[in-house]
């Protein structure tokens, strides 16, 4: 494990890819992003970093992504939206997931959240800034999810910020949460791209 006193420079700053490949933090190439890496990575990455009830052994970020595309769909968002809801999380592949209330208090983090964010942006062709109603349905998920696997107490739910703009709204969606494995959540996630896809394309012909 890297100390406090470990430096990585230039080309060091890199991760190997569950692909194959390298990620390189000070690059600008999109060749170095892959859908098959997000998805797989995702899948494999827990929300609320882990701290789930009694029973639940898996909700990953795939899943969670695949949720906020399903709400937007829900909420009349178009195809294009919907496919940045997909995508919304997909800088966790490489940088892994921090709990919210936490990012930031580490440095620079929202810095190198939006450089990754960028690249997959321009390898995906999405807008750098993406539609408000992908934050909204991202809080949405968020109460989904808590209400049923980290928080079942509704006075306490209420407690957390954002509750009241979003909490008592999510109610009305009626999604559950399924707590697919990572091979599942892979899948799925996959399944879920090819479909938006296909939604953007009878758009635009």
């Amino acid at each position: 494990m890297p100390s406090k006193t470990d430096v990585f420079e230039g080309d060091q700053r890199r991760i190997r890819t569950c692909t194959g490949g390298y990620f390189h933090l000070d690059s600008d190439d999109v060749n170095e992003i892959s859908l098959n890496a997000i998805a797989r990575a995702t899948s494999r990455l827990c929300r609320f970093t882990g701290h789930l009830v009694d029973g639940v052994q898996m909700y990953s970020v795939a899943e969670h992504s695949v949720l906020v595309s399903y709400l937007l769909e829900r909420m009349g968002a178009p195809a294009d939206v919907i496919f940045q809801g997909l995508m919304h999380d997909a800088s966790e592949a490489y940088l892994s997931d921090i709990a919210a209330p936490f990012k930031g208090a580490i440095g620079n983090y929202y810095e190198v959240e939006g450089k990754i964010m960028k690249r997959i942006c321009d390898r995906y062709l999405l807008p750098e800034k993406f539609d408000y109603r992908v934050k909204q349905a991202d809080w949405y998920a968020l109460f989904i999810e808590a209400r049923a696997i980290v928080c079942p107490d509704e006075e306490e739910l209420k407690t957390w910020q954002g509750y009241e703009e979003h909490g008592e709204k999510s109610k009305e969606f009626k999604f559950g949460v399924q707590c697919w494995l990572p091979d599942e959540a892979r899948n799925q996630f996959l399944i879920r791209f090819a479909q938006v896809q296909d939604m953007m394309l009878e758009v635009a012909e």
